[in-house]
């Protein structure tokens, strides 16, 4: 606990704040613009049409979000030899273990507040039926999920690399990926990090060739992909914390 302090009493400066309220920016502009453009028609589908949306714009915007958070929490450490002199004091696998921490609560702030944001979106809009909390509270933890996943990704090079450029391009292409990967059948997509956004998400799409029509339906993970999720976050936070602790400081 004192370590994860410590943590948040670093990153008092880092600007995290203004990251994650660029994040919600964008993420809600992008959204309102979209709905904002849409029929009365296809606007009926109300939250399933923005959730179904949603899961796309989290796989364009938040793996370099993550990718910039997990940079701005351990570049410092990488001038002035600061490890060195907090290896003194703790040991690596403390200080891996407190930057998750980290990271894994200010995402959840982060993504809590979004959700917020856009409940009150639909809401404004007046979608039809009531609030889908549920969906909204579980379509929350799933993506704080699959960017505690990629956050281990790049915890990991932001630790490993001295040059955060490293990270930062597998976040770009992280993004491009992402979004990428939805064109792919599902066995592909589970071979792209990234690609869990959309592959997890909520709501699934139809689109009728015949009528033109689309529509729109809930629908649950699968088993084996919320299995391969964890295994890729287990993959992602063993091998960095390994690296890590294994480096020369």
């Amino acid at each position: 606990m004192k370590l994860l302090r410590l943590e948040f009493f670093k990153c008092r400066r880092r600007k995290i704040v203004l990251v994650c309220a660029a994040v919600l920016a964008v993420e809600f502009l992008w959204m309102s613009v979209f709905l904002a453009r849409e029929s009365p028609e296809e606007l009926r589908w109300g939250w399933m049409l923005l959730l179904y949306n949603l899961a796309m714009v989290d796989a364009i915007v938040l793996p370099l979000s993550v990718a910039t958070l997990a940079s701005r929490s351990c570049e410092l450490e990488h001038k002035g030899g600061a490890f060195k002199l907090l290896e003194t004091m703790a040991s690596p696998g403390g200080l891996y273990t407190a930057k998750l921490g980290w990271g894994a609560l200010v995402l959840a702030v982060l993504l809590t507040v979004r959700s917020g944001l856009f409940i009150a979106l639909g809401a404004a809009m007046g979608f039809p039926g009531g609030v889908p909390w549920g969906q909204f509270a579980l379509f929350t933890l799933l993506s704080w999920a699959v960017s505690m996943m990629v956050y281990a990704l790049q915890q990991g090079l932001s630790l490993r690399f001295a040059n955060q450029a490293a990270a930062l391009v597998c976040g770009i292409s992280g993004s491009f990926l992402g979004i990428l990967s939805m064109l792919f059948p599902p066995a592909l997509i589970r071979c792209v990090p990234w690609g869990y956004y959309g592959l997890v998400a909520l709501v699934g799409m139809n689109w009728d060739e015949t009528t033109r029509i689309t529509s729109f339906y809930w629908r649950r993970p699968l088993p084996t992909d919320l299995a391969l999720l964890t295994v890729w976050a287990a993959v992602f936070l063993l091998a960095g914390r390994a690296l890590f602790v294994k480096k020369e400081v």
